[in-house]
């Protein structure tokens, strides 16, 4: 409000022209993006153009005047910013300032975004020095990471992050109550093994919902499809994915990311209407790595054949 208030100055308060006043800055986020993929995958800019601009999902809940647009400026610059310095390897204080700039916006508009980007960063951050063993790096830091993330309530019941998630899912359960695109949620409880039981619906909610089969709204339908096309994809790379492929550092960021942000909205959002926002700026993270690695003359002669 406090921003729409100051565009209102230049606007004349025509929500229209507000709403491009608030897209504009985001527009340089998917720019971001693209300039870093666009160095580990230098013959694929029509995919990344796809991926980063074109994503209906990602299009839509980028293009309102709500904070999903201005978390994926944040976190395109963040990675963008992170890029170069590691790249260069020369560590500028400008650049550092905006990266912190951007860090800290994310921070104050959505906290679990910022906790979930910490640990991935590290890793992405040592990686970078050994590249040869990022796999076991980020798998590493990850593990370490839960440890530390269950054990989190033994400092201080203020600091429990496990009752921290759950007490989030029950605030939405409430929320979500008497909704129509509401789902069944199982209740998360605050120990390893309830967030372990629950991992599974946790990713079937924010990586298969809605189904083409389940009609909740009209406005649903091609979020239905949608997704069905990205799992579509993630069929083709499990067969015909390239072997013996070098794997960039920032790939791994990615995956292992957007993994754990589909896995804290899954945990806890029970509303398919939240899940499908909350979910769609992330989806490059994940589709890039996806289509990018997918052997398609692999699969054209395997039409071929059949």
């Amino acid at each position: 409000m406090k921003i729409l208030s100051v565009f209102n100055i230049f606007s004349l308060k025509n929500f229209y022209i507000n709403t491009l006043f608030f897209n504009f800055p985001i527009f340089f986020g998917t720019v971001g993006l693209y300039k870093v993929f666009i160095k580990i995958f230098p013959s694929y800019s029509f995919v990344l153009i796809t991926c980063i601009f074109l994503l209906p999902s990602v299009i839509y809940f980028s293009s309102a005047i709500h904070r999903d647009g201005l978390i994926f400026l944040s976190l395109s610059m963040v990675i963008y910013y992170l890029f170069l310095m590691l790249k260069e390897k020369k560590i500028s204080w400008q650049r550092t300032l905006m990266a912190v700039i951007f860090l800290f916006l994310i921070l104050i508009l959505r906290n679990f975004v910022f906790i979930t980007l910490v640990p991935a960063l590290i890793a992405w951050i040592i990686a970078e020095q050994k590249p040869k063993y990022a796999f076991l790096i980020f798998t590493g830091i990850y593990f370490f990471t839960g440890i530390l993330f269950f054990c989190s309530g033994f400092l201080s019941p203020k600091f429990d992050l496990p009752a921290h998630v759950s007490s989030r899912q029950l605030a939405f359960i409430e929320i979500a109550k008497g909704g129509a695109s509401a789902i069944n949620i199982n209740p998360l409880y605050p120990n390893f093994r309830s967030f372990l039981n629950n991992a599974p619906q946790a990713l079937n909610h924010s990586l298969m919902r809605p189904y083409i089969t389940e009609y909740l709204n009209f406005f649903y339908i091609p979020a239905a499809w949608e997704i069905f096309l990205y799992e579509i994809m993630f069929l083709l790379f499990i067969f015909f994915r390239k072997k013996e492929i070098s794997i960039s550092p920032v790939i791994y960021f990615s995956v292992f990311f957007s993994m754990s942000m589909f896995l804290v909205i899954g945990y806890t959002i029970p509303i398919i209407g939240a899940i499908v926002r909350y979910r769609s700026i992330y989806f490059p993270l994940l589709l890039i790595p996806v289509i990018c690695y997918t052997d398609f003359r692999k699969i054209k002669k395997f039409i071929n054949i059949t």
